[in-house]
């Protein structure tokens, strides 16, 4: 027992000794650091508070600079025997002649260097060195405008590092570079280095250029989210939150690519049971809202469109899109907000659109928008609650309104649609038909109005023909498929409906042997007659 004690004290006491005499030489290269670069922790010691190193400041920090470079040549005519006591700059001969190891000296002196030139980029817009950085800035325009990533790198990153405040350059130019060595990155640990490089750029460029008028923050915001999730696909729920703030600041001057990226970004965040349906419900509402604003300013915008098309298909596509999802998340919204119109368009819109409209909640919040602020949609939500009830005389009323107060056409062949609808089940159909006709006309690609008008020619159990004269069953299936054929045409979005029906009504054409005894033939053109009145071709 002794003797392991006794050894256990000669292992401790080696370490005391060996250990002691390494932080004795790292100590001793920073006491010689220390006592020639004493400013370093006084008057030049860095202070993260301040946002603008005054002149004086700046000359300071120069010099410092020069000395640790006057510094560095003392180390290197050291190492080659070279230094006297006559050529020293900074440091003394006897003193480095003593020492037992420099080793860590150089890495230090290096080391403050660069620390220095940060926060001097960090303090003032042309950092340590201007004539550098403008030279840097040069190269940096000059490489970019051939698309020279791989020249343009060294000048971008000394200016990323030790110039961040001098040109917006640096980040408009950086993204590509950046992505330009990513995609150039085998190693998969050093691809996912550069991600984490691409976003801290985004945050520099927000700390120095955040305040820009044409580029502000919300628009730096929005293109690091959409970037960060094309580069990594899994975070979006880091990406939800830039992309929600970046909205919120920008508003109508919200990029299209942003608000689309946003919508998948909170699909994707509803799927993992990140946020609840009403989020996902409203930020779809948000989105569409913003996009129809900016597809009123540019309606030629074709990229504004296509987000528009994409944010429709994600949200239809979603398992929050359902009535049952719906009316209860917005109801909660209608109970705590029953004097916000805005907010009320925007529930009787969803709900329509959603078609929810045999819900409570619609007629609530239909009979509250058309007593605060009675409109097209307040009427047309009305109508729906009389259509419901089957009340078609007043409902037919209420859509007359509605029409009446409505500003835009693809509103009005709303309108006309459902009222042709209301006015068919009033048994009214030559009226329903010109009513179809016209919604039709209002709406370019509308082909509800055809589809509607085909099954009440196929359900009118028309048989007259006025040319040529005579009797013959079915002969509205002919009629009914001429206009699926319009309305397929016209309207992708109803073909397979449109499909199914002329399955549907071709099987019932009229008997070839019937038509035959009265002089019709395949191929002939014939006139259908009752109140339909419309010309088509013979088929069996």
């Amino acid at each position: 027992m002794k003797t392991r004690i006794v050894s256990f004290i000669f292992i401790l006491s080696l370490v005391f000794l060996f250990g002691g005499n390494v932080m004795a030489q790292q100590t001793e290269a920073e006491e010689i650091f220390n006592e020639k670069f004493e400013e370093l922790n006084n008057e030049l010691k860095f202070n993260p508070s301040i946002k603008d190193l005054s002149p004086k400041a700046v000359a300071d920090y120069r010099n410092v600079l020069k000395k640790l470079d006057d510094a560095i040549d003392d180390l290197v005519a050291f190492e080659v025997g070279a230094l006297t006591d006559e050529n020293t700059k900074v440091f003394e001969y006897k003193r480095l002649r003593k020492a037992k190891d420099l080793t860590g000296l150089r890495p230090l002196i290096i080391e403050q260097k660069h620390k220095i030139r940060e926060y001097m980029g960090d303090k003032t817009d042309f950092g340590a060195d201007s004539l550098e950085c403008i030279k840097n800035i040069a190269l940096l325009q000059q490489t970019t405008k051939n698309g020279n990533w791989t020249a343009a790198y060294p000048h971008w990153n000394a200016l990323f590092h030790y110039y961040p405040r001098a040109s917006r350059t640096t980040y408009a130019k950086g993204t590509d570079i950046v992505e330009f060595k990513y995609n150039k990155e085998k190693d998969a640990a050093t691809k996912d280095k550069w991600i984490d490089t691409l976003m801290m750029l985004y945050d520099q460029r927000i700390k120095f250029f955040g305040d820009s008028k044409k580029y502000p923050k919300g628009y730096i915001l929005g293109r690091k989210a959409v970037d960060l999730l094309k580069f990594r696909q899994t975070a979006f729920e880091q990406a939800y939150k830039m992309f929600d703030e970046s909205v919120k600041l920008q508003g109508v001057d919200s990029e299209d690519a942003v608000l689309l990226t946003f919508m998948q970004a909170t699909d994707g965040m509803f799927r993992a049971d990140k946020i609840d349906a009403a989020i996902l419900v409203d930020n779809y509402s948000r989105i569409s809202e913003i996009l129809d604003k900016r597809a009123k300013l540019d309606p030629k915008n074709s990229v504004t469109k296509t987000a528009i098309d994409g944010v429709d298909a994600i949200f239809s596509n979603s398992p929050a899109s359902t009535c049952e999802a719906l009316v209860p998340a917005y109801q909660k919204k209608f109970d705590a907000n029953k004097e916000d119109v805005e907010l009320l368009k925007k529930i009787a819109g969803m709900l329509d659109r959603k078609e929810c409209t045999d819900s409570q909640l619609f007629f609530d919040v239909a009979i509250q928008l058309d007593k605060l602020e009675p409109s097209d949609v307040s009427k047309y939500a009305r109508a729906a609650d009389f259509i419901k009830k089957k009340e078609y005389d007043v409902a037919s009323e209420y859509l007359n309104e509605a029409i009446k107060l409505a500003t835009e056409d693809t509103m009005k062949a709303k309108y006309y649609f459902k009222l042709a609808q209301v006015t068919n089940e009033m048994g009214q159909k030559s009226q329903a038909r010109t009513l179809a006709l016209k919604a039709a006309s209002l709406k370019s690609n509308y082909g509800a109005p055809y589809l509607l008008i085909a099954t009440m020619y196929a359900s009118s159990g028309c048989s007259q023909l006025t040319s040529p004269e005579g009797e013959l069953g079915n002969v509205g299936f002919w009629v009914a498929v001429d206009k699926l054929v319009k309305a397929r045409s016209i309207d992708p979005s109803i073909a397979d409906a449109a499909n199914a029906l002329i399955g549907r009504y071709s099987g019932g054409f009229p008997n070839a042997e019937k038509a035959f005894m009265i002089g019709v033939t395949k191929g002939k053109t014939v006139t259908v007659g009752c109140w339909i009145n419309e010309t088509t071709t013979v088929r069996f």
